[in-house]
């Protein structure tokens, strides 16, 4: 990168036991709202439930709404009269499958009031994984089936599940169309200027028309091997210019940047970084992460000068959160590690591989699950994850960079 990122300021989201956010987007004003779930505690009564929160372009929480414990939001897309949230439900009754109940939307306006909110049943294994606005209103995808009971608490997904799509009208979330595709994980999705949707799941990418018909889809194996993903896709459309791509002069409208791994089954894996033009061709296919390790591509966009790729690297019974840049050519820039510091809020710093003094924790693991960008900076969505039981390491940060 040819300037040093500058941290403007890092926040924890929340102060329950453990909170975590699975998406977030910004706001028309370089805000942010992010949607995730909530757990005050252990014992019985203790509240959790599901939040969408509006934070400021200086960290500080505007509002924030709350569901509870049958809703467990899990994307967020920001429409003209205010975000709307997608997810699953949870069973409040425990003889049935947590899977079981319908998938949903739910309008809210920017000052944090709920506009509606609506349920759309479909299968027994219904969900929500990903939503984004249209020309027409908004789409949200994922995944449709069944589940089965193999015991008294446990439930498996049956065989038939599939990836869905729903489109539905922004003003009062009325169902314009839904089909079912092959497939079993639609992970993410966005939608270009004309309403054409594109989503990744497995190792490949799907297109959809506007009226929900399956165009054409691709597969991107790594070289490597069988056990590659494609996680996350997000507009691009800036000039690329690369050794793997053909001469332009005209923006790759309708282009996509993904984010995946790239995993041969043996002990070095790495994160991957993908670029493709509108029909699918190559544009960038890159390949990092640290060696003798496993590599796990969380999130990847578009910068004016190049490419952001946030990872975790598996450390012994930990993990090392990064961000690595890519050049608009495709060459490995730089790398930040993401550290929480002991006591204070988590800060960006330059190292070497073998990560900072002192770090990972013994059994602590954590994830730069989400980049998003704004006209004047970056949000950094940091996730700790944690197996040790420390309340203290199951936390959510948002950090801003310019």
């Amino acid at each position: 990168m040819r300037d040093e990122p500058i941290v403007q300021w890092w926040t924890r989201l929340g102060s329950e036991r453990e909170r975590f956010v699975t998406d977030a987007v910004p706001t028309g004003d370089d805000g942010l709202y992010a949607v995730g779930w909530y757990d005050v505690g252990d014992r019985t009564g203790d509240r959790f439930g599901g939040f969408l929160q509006r934070l400021s372009p200086r960290g500080t929480v505007d509002w924030e709404f709350y569901w509870d414990r049958t809703r467990r939001p899990r994307a967020v897309t920001a429409a003209p009269d205010g975000p709307i949230v997608a997810g699953k439900s949870l069973s409040a009754n425990t003889q049935k499958s947590e899977e079981e109940p319908p998938a949903w939307l739910a309008s809210v306006t920017g000052a944090g009031v709920r506009r509606w909110e609506r349920e759309y049943p479909f299968g027994s294994g219904d969900s929500f994984e990903t939503v984004d606005t249209t020309p027409g209103g908004v789409v949200a995808g994922g995944q449709t089936g069944g589940y089965s009971r193999r015991s008294p608490g446990s439930w498996e997904r049956v065989y038939g599940t599939r990836e869905w799509l729903l489109a539905a009208d922004a003003d009062d979330g009325t169902e314009h169309w839904r089909e079912r595709y092959a497939g079993n994980d639609c992970k993410s999705l966005v939608a270009d200027e004309r309403g054409g949707l594109r989503y990744v799941g497995g190792s490949s990418v799907t297109w959809i028309s506007s009226d929900g018909t399956k165009e054409h889809s691709e597969y991107y194996y790594a070289d490597t091997g069988s056990f590659d993903t494609l996680d996350s896709i997000a507009p691009h459309e800036q000039d690329i210019d690369t050794n793997d791509a053909m001469d332009s002069d005209q923006p790759h409208v309708g282009a996509s940047v993904i984010a995946g791994k790239a995993w041969e089954g043996s002990d070095a894996n790495d994160a991957r970084l993908l670029v493709i033009d509108s029909d699918g061709e190559i544009l960038l296919d890159r390949a990092t992460g640290f060696a003798a390790t496993s590599n796990f591509g969380r999130d990847a966009i578009a910068l004016d000068d190049g490419f952001l790729l946030s990872g975790t690297a598996l450390c012994g019974d930990g993990s090392l959160p990064w961000l690595a840049w890519f050049d608009a050519d495709g060459a490995l820039t730089d790398y930040r590690f993401v550290v929480r510091a002991p006591d204070s809020a988590p800060e960006l710093v330059a190292s070497v591989p073998s990560g900072p003094a002192g770090y990972p924790i013994a059994s602590h693991h954590a994830d730069v699950d989400r980049l998003v960008p704004t006209r004047n900076g970056l949000f950094v969505v940091y996730n700790e994850r944690d197996r040790s039981k420390s309340p203290e390491h199951r936390q959510c940060w948002v950090g801003f960079l310019t």
